[in-house]
């Protein structure tokens, strides 16, 4: 579902990016939007606004005018009024000519109120004059008044001067004919003065019912132009988008929305503005819906379709389906994991009691701790379990285990609910009965010894380990005999590895057969064997007796009888230790001993074994720094012809002095050294220095018949880069006077390889002696196809000399057959003057030992090279 809405929200943002861009691409064009209308309409009503103001403005300025007009007329033609009334007053009646008349008449005038009336006269009359520029009319009858005034005045001062009565008479008429001029000149002002308001009055209501009409047009029409705009252009296609929306609702997407032309025809297109853009994201929200309504029905088909599909999986795969509603408690079980767990098809949901019961009880708690884990968990956390099933027909009453016992994985994931509460467990289960079964088989090989189906070294430490962990600090007695067969080395190598694993199997089988209950036996590898007696020492004791008594009779092995016997080492936990690797480390330490001290034997532990080891150690970590340091060196013991006492040669034999433990025998470090691999850097070491001895005596004794013997391990002469050293060491003429002595071992092991490095020395010129002839199963056969120059017989034979007369005769016969094939005869570790006779007499060619000389220094050696004559036998 999830796949559904992603891919349809999809869709419909595509579809809606498109209209986007289609409106956007249709703002380029010039279409009137709805923006672009009202913007429209308010650039209208401001060109209304605009005319009315201008009309206001002008009928202001028109008023205005009128009323300045008559402020100024009032100011004007009031004073100028007021000045005249006054002059008429102070001219007439009572006044100026009054006055004159009087005087005239009586002739006793009275000249303070006629200059008082003068005064006053003249004072109006400038008044009138300074209130505005006087017109040319006015002037002359300002003039004509200021005249007759002036006229009164100077027959009133001087009457001699006066002017005749007729000049008087007539410039009086001239001063009325003024005053009634300037009244005339107010009365026209006035009169002038009123048209021109009435004039302006009409232009102002001229100007009033044509600017109040185009305003009444444009207010008119702008109110039409909404009324239009809102109905067609907004309130039609708002119900229209209203319909749309409820289609939209309804889900009737079948059916295409429609938009409106310019004229508001339906024509299936949309308008560029922004109810157009409307419209169309509503259409394209249908096709986007329908697409997604098509798309959840594809998909819930689909999913119906997987939903068949997976209950068919379900039913056929070999993995089990679960299902828990935490909420509800319904577990649901698919067939496939009840038929894993056993349970009845046709029974209905289990619940987790039935369940259990159905589970080993060993393995219940596992179980329930995992689903608790599971209820305690993360949304989206998992858990798993390992639980063994009960066979059909067991449940509760099954008991323990069964043999058909299978095992089954549970796998679960946690789902969470919306208030974030674990609501729901569900899983797989898969049967997992063969990993388990190879998994323990895996367990049983990694434990177990595959030869012999004994357990391991594994087992064994980890059995150690367990029993140490079950004690709590509880001891109980425990031996272990660490056993190793004599002599099945030799039987491996000669016999071959075949043979020695019949060997190995009938050896695990008599030690298995001699142990009581409560011990085992486990093969460590190789030919060591452990066995574990939970007992004190007396009874390991016994037990390591009864172990070499059987051992004492021959093993049949592919048909043969053959013989090994047995070296023990015996270790007993005395309850120090809270190592359990230690018991088995001391029994493996007392088995070296065991060996060390001639094979066949039982060696019980103590703490000086564990110092010889720690000696052993020391002595293996300090070999190679002994080389650098000079404290491995040589000592050579003399060599004679026995027929006539003769020094022939020396044997370079290596000591070491240890700076802190003195000096350390061949016997201690040699084996260390073979085991570790130094024995190459030390048998170099005493090659170089015995071949440059050998020159120097050489020449100190005036000869080329003295030689020097040195020894030559297997390990040393089957390295094949260190043999290509040693002979490109010898190819320059050192080998001259060189004898290498190898011992049996080295043609046992490979007798081919053997061969064919031992002619590489021979081919060089280098003597070849068989060292310690009689210590092992070579035959003067095998020696005739080898190319072997001298034989060495081994100072062990020699010394059965004086015990068993057989002995003389063998020795002659090996002598003598020796010496038929080519070979010259050395007897080894001559200490007595009988044992010299015996050699001498059965033909022996050298001699070496005690009785001659013991190792000597190279002084020592060099001041015997320097005597002349045969060496000087002491008495016996």
């Amino acid at each position: 579902m999830s796949d559904i809405v992603s891919e349809d929200t999809g869709t419909s943002a595509g579809t809606l990016s498109q209209a986007a861009s289609g409106s956007v691409a249709g703002s380029g064009r010039r279409t009137l939007t709805i923006a672009r209308s009202a913007l429209l309409l308010a650039a209208a009503l401001v060109v209304c606004l605009a005319v009315m103001l201008a009309v206001g403005l002008q009928l202001m300025q028109g008023m205005g005018a009128v009323a300045e007009g008559w402020r100024d007329y009032d100011l004007q033609a009031a004073t100028k009024s007021d000045a005249l009334s006054e002059l008429r007053g102070h001219l007439g009646l009572g006044g100026v000519i009054d006055r004159y008349r009087e005087g005239a008449e009586s002739g006793a005038a009275d000249h303070a109120a006629l200059d008082r009336a003068l005064g006053l006269s003249r004072a109006n009359l400038e008044i009138y004059r300074d209130i505005v520029t006087p017109s040319e009319n006015e002037a002359r009858a300002i003039a004509a008044i200021a005249a007759f005034l002036d006229a009164i005045q100077v027959q009133m001062e001087d009457p001699a001067a006066a002017i005749p009565a007729d000049a008087f008479d007539t410039c009086r008429r001239d001063a009325v004919k003024g005053l009634a001029a300037l009244n005339s000149h107010l009365s026209a002002q006035r009169a002038r003065l009123t048209a021109a308001t009435l004039d302006d009055i009409e232009a102002l209501q001229r100007l009033m019912a044509v600017g109040g009409g185009v305003i009444a047009i444009l207010v008119l029409g702008l109110a039409g132009a909404a009324v239009w705009f809102t109905r067609s252009r907004i309130v039609g296609p708002l119900g229209r988008l209203v319909e749309d929306a409820r289609r939209l609702a309804r889900r009737d997407l079948d059916r295409p929305f429609q938009g409106w032309g310019k004229a508001g025809r339906v024509d299936g297109g949309f308008r560029h503005d922004e109810l157009g853009l409307l419209g169309r994201s509503l259409e394209d929200s249908r096709v986007a819906l329908r697409g997604l309504f098509a798309a959840i029905e594809e998909k819930g088909r689909r999913l119906g379709e997987s939903e068949r599909r997976y209950a068919m999986a379900a039913a056929a795969t070999n993995d089990g389906l679960w299902d828990w509603d935490l909420d509800s408690g319904d577990l649901f079980l698919s067939p496939r994991l009840r038929q894993m767990l056993h349970l009845p098809a046709a029974a209905g949901e289990p619940g987790l009691a039935a369940l259990l019961s159905h589970i080993h009880p060993d393995d219940r708690h596992a179980v329930l701790s995992a689903i608790r884990q599971g209820e305690q968990g993360a949304d989206g956390a998992s858990f798993d379990v390992e639980f063994r099933v009960l066979p059909p027909g067991t449940g509760e009453e099954g008991g323990g285990p069964q043999p058909g016992t299978g095992w089954l994985h549970l796998h679960g994931i946690v789902a969470a609910g919306p208030d974030g509460r674990v609501a729901r467990l569900a899983g797989s289960a898969a049967d997992i009965s063969d990993r388990k079964s190879y998994e323990a088989r895996l367990v049983h090989q990694a434990t177990h010894d595959f030869l012999t189906g004994l357990p391991n070294r594994a087992y064994l430490v980890r059995w150690l380990h367990d029993r140490q962990a079950a004690q709590d600090g509880e001891r109980s007695d425990l031996a272990l005999l660490f056993l190793d067969l004599d002599g099945f080395k030799l039987i491996n190598d000669s016999l071959g590895h075949a043979v020695g694993d019949r060997v190995l199997v009938a050896t695990a089988e008599r030690i298995a057969a001699l142990l009581e209950p409560g011990e085992f036996v486990a093969r460590l590898g190789g030919d060591e064997f452990v066995v574990t007696v939970p007992a004190g020492r007396e009874a390991a004791m016994a037990r390591a007796q009864a172990l070499e008594s059987a051992f004492k009779g021959p093993l049949s092995a592919g048909g043969m009888e053959l013989r090994v016997g047995l070296s023990i080492g015996l270790a007993v936990d005395d309850g120090t230790s809270d190592d359990p690797d230690s018991l088995l480390r001391d029994a493996d330490i007392a088995l070296y001993r065991a060996k060390e001290h001639g094979k066949g034997r039982t060696v019980l532990f103590d703490a000086s074994l564990r110092e010889a080891i720690l000696i052993r150690s020391r002595l293996e970590r300090d070999l190679n720094p002994a080389l650098e340091a000079g404290d491995i060196f040589l000592v050579y013991q003399p060599i004679l012809s026995l027929p006539d006492g003769r020094l022939a040669g020396f044997e370079a034999l290596v000591r070491w002095r240890h700076p802190d433990l003195g000096f350390v025998s061949p016997a201690q470090f040699i084996p260390i050294a073979e085991e570790t691999g130094q024995i190459l850097p030390l048998g170099r070491h005493v090659l170089e220095r015995a071949v440059d001895q050998l020159a120097g005596w050489r020449r100190l004794a005036g000869g080329d018949a003295l030689t020097v013997n040195v020894n030559l391990s297997a390990r040393q002469m089957l390295d094949e880069r260190h043999v290509d050293d040693m002979l490109a060491f010898l190819a320059d003429g050192r080998a001259e006077g060189l004898k290498i002595e190898v011992t049996e071992s080295m043609i046992v092991t490979d007798h081919d390889q053997a061969r064919a490095i031992l002619e590489r020395f021979h081919a060089l010129g280098v003597a070849l002696c068989m060292d310690d002839f009689g210590t092992g199963y070579s035959s003067l056969s095998q020696l005739s196809r080898l190319p072997f120059d001298v034989l060495k017989i081994d100072k062990s034979f020699i010394s059965a000399l004086g015990t068993d007369p057989r002995q003389e005769s063998l020795l002659r016969g090996i002598v003598e057959l020796a010496h038929r094939i080519g070979l010259e005869v050395v007897a080894e570790g001559i200490e007595t003057e009988a044992e010299r006779e015996v050699v001498t007499r059965v033909g022996c060619d050298y001699a070496q030992g005690y009785l001659f000389a013991r190792p000597l220094s190279v002084a020592d050696a060099e001041a015997l090279l320097s005597a002349a004559g045969p060496i000087v036998l002491p008495a016996p």
